[in-house]
């Protein structure tokens, strides 16, 4: 169970919106943070896109966290089976468990819109442990970075409690949703090109950036 609450950590939980293509999954390497020697990492990676230990089975994945997090290591390890709600619960109340406010925790979440049962708030009932991680993560050393391509349908917890978002390109009710959370015209996202992101860092201003030039 989480421990050694610190409420000074600040809040980096951190969004990456764009439809396909546009470079989510590349502006979370280049600017999360992660990839340093040591890091406690867990993904939810149903289509495999980074290298780490892979599990397809949510047991077997529980198993693998609770070995690691006792090692004192750093470690890297993904849950790569189905995606569903549920199944995002139970990965969340797995991450909820090793949590420490002594110790940075990542978790990365793929497309995170599939975690989802709407894009409203999150149910205290069906997704505890999922809501926990948004709305108390941060005091226990937790970091989640999560992208989607569909953003309409992310949780109201994470557009509410997540400090970064980086939003680019996306379809017209995804920017306005979007727009109206970063105070920027919906146009202005759905105007953005490959690599070029609205930049909001817990409360700033957003502003524009060119994270990447596509080859």
């Amino acid at each position: 169970m989480a421990k050694n609450e610190n409420t000074s950590l600040k809040n980096n939980h951190s969004l990456y919106l764009a439809r396909s293509g546009w470079g989510k999954s590349q502006t979370l390497t280049r600017r999360s943070g992660l990839g340093e020697s040591g890091q406690r990492v867990l993904f939810w990676d149903n289509n495999k896109d980074h290298k780490a230990h892979q599990f397809a089975s949510l047991s077997e994945f529980a198993r693998a966290v609770g070995r690691a997090d006792k090692s004192g290591k750093g470690f890297r390890l993904a849950y790569t089976g189905d995606a569903s709600p549920d199944a995002f619960e139970i990965w969340s109340a797995i991450l909820w468990e090793i949590l420490d406010g002594n110790k940075i925790t990542f978790g990365v979440v793929e497309e995170y819109s599939d975690c989802c049962r709407g894009a409203g708030a999150l149910s205290q009932r069906n997704d505890m442990h999922h809501r926990r991680l948004w709305t108390q993560g941060r005091k226990y050393g937790a970091i989640i970075h999560a992208t989607s391509q569909r953003p309409q349908l992310i949780s109201k917890d994470a557009l509410g409690n997540a400090g970064i978002i980086w939003a680019s390109a996306m379809d017209t009710l995804a920017a306005k949703r979007i727009g109206a959370e970063m105070d920027i015209s919906a146009d202005l996202l759905r105007a953005c090109q490959v690599g070029e992101f609205f930049y909001r860092n817990n409360g700033a201003a957003a502003e524009k950036i060119e994270v990447f030039k596509p080859l």
